[in-house]
């Protein structure tokens, strides 16, 4: 899995635009997450994760210092391919 980690500073909120199957991990701290399409929202401390459930904006808003990792997940990086000029221009008219 591709990851990528963020700093956030006590109150500050982060915005990730998460797909399906996308796991986010607190590697320090305390975060308050909410999920688009998602009534449910979660708090994270150091040491859990939890799997983005639909895709859209995830918002992460620390309680105090937080490491926060994101993990793409294994489709999505299977999926991602650049798309020449030409695939593209077709991907439009199909």
């Amino acid at each position: 899995m591709d990851a990528q980690e963020f700093e956030i500073e006590k109150g500050a909120l982060l915005r990730i635009d998460a797909e399906p199957g996308d796991r986010l991990t607190v590697r320090q701290g305390d975060v308050w997450v909410t999920q688009h399409g998602d009534s449910k929202d979660y708090v994270l401390r150091a040491g859990q994760s939890m799997t983005v459930r639909g895709g859209g904006a995830v918002l992460a808003m620390a309680y105090k210092h937080t490491l926060l990792a994101w993990y793409r997940s294994d489709a999505r990086q299977d999926n991602a391919r650049p798309l020449s000029a030409l695939a593209l221009l077709l991907s439009f008219f199909a």
